[in-house]
């Protein structure tokens, strides 16, 4: 007759035999989903950092772009000036030059004026 124990005894052994080739079978996956896992997380980890760099210079590219764009601006409005202080050195030079030609017709208004402040007095007298 068969027994009781033993039957329980060979489940259990069955039972064990399934579970090592199990566990055989599953061991490797969960190692290899582990180290997987971890690639991931490292992968991850240096994903973070490089969107990190690319923020920062993105944001570096856009201090730039409005540091040039303001330097261009400031370019622009100096030619402008320039120009603008060229065109008012150009009417000076013409009014001095004109001007010059006056000089000769002042100084002689200035002896003739001397001349006759001389002789204001007497004119004057003359005119009592």
């Amino acid at each position: 007759a068969k027994s009781l124990a033993a039957a329980g005894l060979c489940a259990w052994v069955i039972n064990i035999v399934t579970y090592y080739r199990v566990y055989c079978d599953v061991e490797p996956k969960r190692l290899a989903l582990s180290q997987a896992n971890a690639e991931l997380s490292a992968a991850q980890e240096k994903l973070g950092q490089i969107k990190a760099k690319i923020k920062e210079l993105d944001d570096n590219l856009a201090e730039l772009t409005a540091s040039f764009e303001k330097a261009t601006a400031d370019k622009l409005k100096c030619q402008q000036e320039a120009e603008s202080t060229q065109r008012t050195i150009s009417l000076a030079n013409r009014l001095v030059g004109g001007l010059a030609s006056e000089n000769v017709r002042w100084a002689e208004s200035v002896e003739n004026f001397k001349i006759m402040a001389s002789k204001l007095p007497g004119d004057v007298l003359l005119i009592t």
